[in-house]
């Protein structure tokens, strides 16, 4: 059994169409390279109901994890296909006052004492990535860019997250990047 976590590596994203019905179909994953740090937290009001003059019932949301993901760069094929950007005659990259970035799924991996655990968020909202940059000085920083994201159930079957445990067959682990893995 683990005992501690450490580093965040093959992030994956897939984008996601939704059909009739509210059917989500997943689409192929790719790469996501340059992840440095994720960071995500439960959201979700507590009701309390109460009755004989105690907490008699409680009732906890579970609406999403919030946050943000820290990343080398925004690669091109995550602006097109995610974000919404267009590519011109010119080969000029696009983004569009008028376009809403796409919905995914993401998949990632964080290592452990033992092995490492992958995860997969089924319905993933990204807001467009900051851009900043500095003059190289003695020393040169490299500058990255920051994705704020809402993780929330899938619009079919609730589905927040799943993740491996050292029990997961190979099968499933071995084609984690490839396809994205539903409960049975």
């Amino acid at each position: 059994m683990a005992k501690v976590q450490f580093g965040l590596k093959n992030v994956h994203i897939a984008p996601i169409t939704i059909g009739a019905n509210n059917a989500v179909t997943y689409g192929t994953p790719f790469a996501l390279p340059g992840a440095v740090s994720l960071s995500l937290s439960p959201s979700g009001d507590e009701n309390v109901f109460y009755a004989d003059d105690i907490r008699y019932y409680v009732i906890a949301g579970n609406g999403s994890y919030d946050g943000n993901m820290v990343i080398a760069m925004v690669t091109d094929k995550f602006a097109t296909d995610i974000l919404g950007y267009t590519t011109d005659t010119n080969n000029l990259l696009v983004e569009s006052a008028n376009v809403q970035p796409k919905q995914f799924a993401m998949t990632f991996e964080i290592q452990n004492d033992v092995s490492s655990r992958k995860y997969v968020f089924y319905n993933v909202s990204v807001g467009r990535a900051d851009l900043s940059a500095n003059t190289k000085e003695e020393s040169v920083e490299v500058q990255t860019a920051t994705l704020d994201i809402s993780c929330t159930g899938a619009v079919d079957t609730g589905y927040v997250r799943a993740y491996t445990t050292d029990d997961t067959p190979a099968s499933v682990i071995n084609t984690w990047d490839t396809e994205i893995q539903l409960p049975t």
